[in-house]
């Protein structure tokens, strides 16, 4: 079986949401609401994977002017700005038989090479502790904890630099 990458529509919206609860815990989780929302402002980043034409996995994030991620980004996609600086990587959803295949970092390697193209100075995405050397791997770089409270767990800012002479 082929993988294959698109962007999501509104048409996968139920699907994304059960694979965004399977993957988070509740705390954590973007709800079906946020979900919408997301793919009505920032649907050019928000990308799934799919095997024989059934989605495994996901990832979404918008275009922020910040190289961190702050709270508020979360919730409130006003601050999605589509002339900003740097991509976001809100979530990484991979149904759990399908992770350790390659196909999470397949979805972020589309979305950094979207990034790219698009003239995006890097990108940037929140992750716990246990997951730093998976984002490092893909080339981010830690910059230590976040502010942020997302979910009452313990964050680290991950950054991708791309096109250094933007």
């Amino acid at each position: 079986m082929e993988l294959f990458i698109r962007q999501a529509s509104l048409n996968d919206l139920a699907r994304l949401n059960e694979i965004e609860q399977i993957c988070f815990p509740p705390q954590e989780a973007a709800s079906l609401k946020a979900l919408e929302s997301r793919l009505k402002v920032y649907g050019d980043s928000f990308l799934l994977a799919e095997l024989d034409g059934v989605i495994i996995g996901f990832v979404n994030g918008s275009i922020i002017d910040d190289k961190v991620i702050h709270d508020e980004h979360y919730s409130d996609t006003s601050y999605h700005d589509p002339d900003g600086a740097y991509q976001s990587i809100f979530g990484l959803c991979m149904l759990p038989e399908y992770r350790k295949s390659g196909y999470a970092s397949s979805l972020v390697k589309a979305l950094t090479k979207s990034a790219e193209k698009a003239g995006r100075k890097g990108l940037t995405l929140c992750c716990k502790e246990e997951k730093i050397k998976y984002y490092e791997k893909l080339g981010f770089v830690s910059h230590g904890k976040s502010a942020s409270e997302h979910g009452s767990a313990v964050w680290y800012n991950m950054i991708l630099e791309l096109n250094e002479t933007v």
